[in-house]
């Protein structure tokens, strides 16, 4: 397998031509697969990036535009489409699919690391996901975005929020004297949020069912049935704990995804990691915090503004910015 050091060797041997190392790269992918591919990655693994974009590493109303502008250029209707995210909006995964899939007949989503949320709606609008035993998916429950009593925002997933307007109801009729207890945990839930909670949960659920039935399983006699088990256990924080909990190759086989194992096809799996370093090589060393591309001079990436400021010798060093919270209610992570 290609090692680290060798991707970094390799871009510093070409004056640190990161465009150019990671676009051979992709075109090196496209001559194994006979395929054309774009890829789709952001530097959410890099904390600095995730506070100076001011958390857009995210999929979010941006992202169409370059893909829009990355597919002008490909013709045919094929599309392999790598993703290494943390997920983001739903509506704009909503849009992002509806784009690709008003243009490509054949759709197929390549997992090399990590495609949470959002990111992994998405996927289930491919024909196909290529994965390994790296890979990871994530589960779909939806994420709402709290503002706690001391002014702190937080993400609260929508279900357990549902639960805990049930408890406290059950618990509240049997002992109405409890209320002392439940009212700092009951003051900062809007009175809109349940509405909120029970729409994103039926949102992200139908959005996943009807890709799946209408291209993953189209050709399936059970297309219903296996859609509506696969949305459902992606979407059901109880089964999975945690919202950030990996979802691998093995349990999606077992779910019947369509799911094909890099690992029987090690020219590809390579070609596929070698670009994945590249990719993540130029996330970590420069101001790129978004990358949208083909391997045919056609991106759109987004970067972070880094201001250098010259300090006296002996100065004490700038406070570094606090994390940044998008004030909007809903986000898949």
């Amino acid at each position: 397998m290609p090692s680290w050091s060798k991707t970094k060797e390799a871009i510093a041997n070409r004056n640190n031509d990161y465009d150019g190392i990671r676009r051979e790269r992709i075109r090196a992918v496209e001559e194994i697969s006979g395929r054309p591919l774009i890829i789709y990655a952001t530097a959410f693994l890099e904390r600095s990036k995730v506070v100076f974009s001011q958390g857009e590493v995210g999929i979010d109303n941006y992202d169409p535009i370059g893909f829009d502008e990355v597919i002008s250029v490909i013709t045919g209707d094929n599309l392999d489409v790598l993703l290494h995210s943390p997920g983001g909006s739903p509506e704009a995964a909503e849009s992002i699919v509806s784009l690709l899939r008003s243009r490509f007949t054949s759709l197929r989503f390549i997992v090399p690391h990590i495609a949470k949320s959002a990111a992994t709606m998405i996927c289930c609008a491919g024909d196909e996901i290529l994965m390994d035993e790296r890979s990871e998916l994530g589960p779909i429950d939806p994420q709402m975005q709290l503002i706690r009593g001391d002014g702190v925002s937080i993400l609260a997933p929508a279900q357990a929020i549902i639960k805990q307007f049930d408890k406290a109801k059950e618990t509240l009729a049997d002992n109405p004297k409890q209320i002392t207890a439940w009212l700092p945990i009951l003051q900062p839930l809007g009175p809109s949020l349940l509405t909120e909670c029970d729409a994103a949960n039926k949102l992200s659920y139908k959005l996943v069912k009807d890709w799946l039935k209408m291209y993953m399983f189209r050709a399936r006699t059970n297309a219903e049935e296996l859609a509506d088990r696969v949305a459902v256990y992606l979407g059901n924080s109880t089964e999975h704990l945690s919202h950030g909990r990996r979802i691998g190759i093995e349990q999606l086989v077992e779910l019947e995804v369509n799911v094909t194992d890099l690992r029987q096809t090690p020219i590809l799996r390579e070609a596929i990691w070698n670009l994945y370093q590249a990719v993540t090589c130029t996330l970590q060393d420069t101001n790129a915090f978004k990358i949208i591309e083909s391997g045919h001079d056609s991106a759109y990436i987004r970067q972070v503004m880094v201001q250098q400021i010259h300090l006296p010798s002996g100065a004490p060093p700038l406070p570094q910015p606090p994390p940044y919270s998008k004030p909007k209610r809903r986000k898949h992570r």
